[in-house]
């Protein structure tokens, strides 16, 4: 055997012999006392640590292994996603990821302490949700179309709030922008709690945001709902019609929330972390739980359709706010 043919061989048995490690590392997952950690970016008690937790105790009952939830919000998410990117890719980390958010780190931050595609492997989504167009009563408009004639007659002195910048809702009033070619000037706040107090008292004219927050002003008559972003109407809002009703079919928004690995995990392990979860996101009982808190189940088909759609995310909200002239700090 020449020393090449015998190198050739050395290097084709030693990544057979890796490949054939990696399998049995994932036929073996999860192994051992060590817990499974899905990482949320946000604090205890919000939409999407009842959506991690939902979904790690349904995991956990389902793989007969321990999960926990780690809380580490801050810095716009970045804080919990550099914890992931330098994260040990062996499975017993992921990542509750939302897709605008983390598709907007690129376009809002110059240097980022971790790459938002190479450092992280998408998994699948878990949820979608859309948003309530809303105003205060006393705004001079009964439906979208007459917000839209009004916004249009009065140029730049209708204001909508946000949480911040790249966040959800300022995307959705931006694209609502674009798409009615209306000028809304954007006031960010450090919350939509914050937001709705100011839209409650009028100083702010306009929210596109997520039903949780103004669901109990709407229905107590304080603020008035003018549309919702979706396909369909929302069972708590059977009144408000959807954007497509009120005349506007172009302009259709949801944010979506899925889970991440750190980058490097093993594809075997990934299938596997795809498998378990899609299982409990088609489960009735988690249906019927996050459906009440006006999340929508809508799983992807493969991990690597849930990773180019992160990564088209990131094209596409990049242009947004290039559009809106935010600059990257």
């Amino acid at each position: 055997m020449s020393f090449i043919s015998r190198r050739s061989f050395a290097l084709g048995a030693g990544a057979l012999l890796a490949a054939a490690s990696v399998q049995a590392q994932a036929t073996a997952y999860p192994s051992g006392n060590t817990p499974i950690r899905l990482v949320v970016p946000y604090a205890a008690g919000g939409s999407s640590d009842f959506l991690a937790r939902l979904l790690v105790r349904k995991m956990g009952d389902n793989m007969k292994h321990s999960f926990i939830v780690d809380n580490r919000p801050g810095g716009n998410t970045i804080i919990a996603a550099e914890h992931i990117a330098k994260s040990k890719p062996d499975g017993y980390t992921f990542y509750l990821i939302g897709e605008l958010t983390h598709a907007s780190l690129s376009a809002l931050n110059a240097k980022l302490p971790f790459d938002p595609v190479k450092d992280f492997a998408g998994i699948t989504n878990l949820v979608e949700s859309p948003l309530v167009v809303s105003v205060p009563p006393q705004f001079p408009a009964a439906n979208l179309k007459e917000f839209v004639d009004y916004a249009k007659a009065h140029p730049g002195e209708v204001n909508f709030g946000s949480a911040g910048l790249g966040n959800t809702l300022h995307l959705a009033g931006e694209n609502f922008s674009r798409q009615t070619g209306v000028q809304l000037n954007h006031v960010q706040y450090k919350g939509a709690s914050q937001a709705i107090l100011d839209l409650l008292a009028g100083r702010i004219q306009v929210m596109f945001d997520l039903p949780q927050t103004p669901m109990p002003h709407i229905q107590s008559g304080k603020l008035k709902a003018l549309a919702v972003t979706s396909a369909k109407r929302l069972p708590m809002l059977p009144e408000v019609p959807t954007t497509t009703e009120a005349g506007f079919p172009n302009y259709r928004f949801v944010t979506r929330i899925g889970v991440a690995a750190p980058g490097g995990t093993p594809q075997p392990i990934i299938d596997k972390l795809y498998a378990e979860v899609t299982k409990v996101v088609n489960d009735p009982e988690f249906r019927s739980a996050v459906e009440g808190q006006a999340m929508f189940p809508a799983p992807s088909a493969s991990p690597v359709a849930y990773q180019k759609r992160l990564q088209d995310s990131m094209l596409t909200v990049g242009e947004l706010l290039r559009g809106a002239n935010v600059q990257p700090q």
